[in-house]
């Protein structure tokens, strides 16, 4: 993969749910027989670096790391062996969840927007562009929370690659350029405290680091 870069105009977020066994059985979740997608605002986006600003009166918000990949061009009901050629480039993404929310929202058979789409919910590296797809098959990712491995994992432990989840999601949805998909988290999501300090890892460079500011 090249040098990194900032990413281009970013249109629409789409999330995959459960993609991880581990991660959908800590939460007491089934594991999914198809991709579960839900989407976040794009207005959630902010630079993974420096000081990330999660109010105190959010309630409790769970870091759950993710690879994110976004289009270098438009994709509708895509062919199985080119939807890879469409991603542009690579990076990680925390899909922050206001997790008590979500819990409420659930119980109540509600969509889970107020819970995903709050001011920074999505932290988003820097982007590193992706020369051969070949690239995506084999990605590794890791978070550390001052200095502590608190999630890993790599794509060969997705139930659902990153081809299919182009796939499936194109077959029903118009995917634009400058679309951006999270591509679900691995287990041990938790919650984010004052000055926690998140470093994380792509194939085992650092891609990005923030410090969490809570009042």
């Amino acid at each position: 993969m090249s040098s990194l870069t900032t990413a281009k105009t970013i249109g629409s977020i789409y999330c995959v749910g459960r993609n991880y066994a581990d991660h959908a059985k800590e939460l007491n979740n089934p594991v999914p027989k198809e991709p579960i997608i839900f989407t976040k605002s794009p207005a959630c986006i902010v630079p993974f670096e420096g000081k990330i600003l999660l109010p105190l009166n959010l309630g409790r918000c769970d870091y759950e790391t993710e690879i994110a990949v976004q289009l270098g061009n438009d994709l509708y009901q895509g062919d199985r062996n080119q939807v890879l050629e469409v991603v542009s480039d690579v990076g990680i993404a925390l899909d922050l969840t206001l997790r008590d929310k979500q819990n409420e929202l659930r119980a109540k058979k509600y969509p889970w927007d107020l819970a995903k789409s709050f001011a920074n919910a999505c932290p988003l590296s820097k982007l590193r562009k992706v020369d051969h797809v070949t690239e995506l098959e084999e990605l590794e990712i890791r978070l550390e929370v001052n200095g502590e491995v608190r999630q890993q994992g790599s794509t060969k432990q997705m139930l659902f690659s990153i081809q299919d989840l182009l796939c499936f999601i194109s077959q029903q949805i118009p995917l634009r350029s400058g679309d951006i998909i999270l591509t679900g988290t691995p287990a041990n999501v938790g919650p984010l405290n004052n000055n926690d300090y998140l470093v994380a890892f792509l194939n085992g460079e650092v891609i990005a680091e923030a410090e969490i500011i809570r009042k």
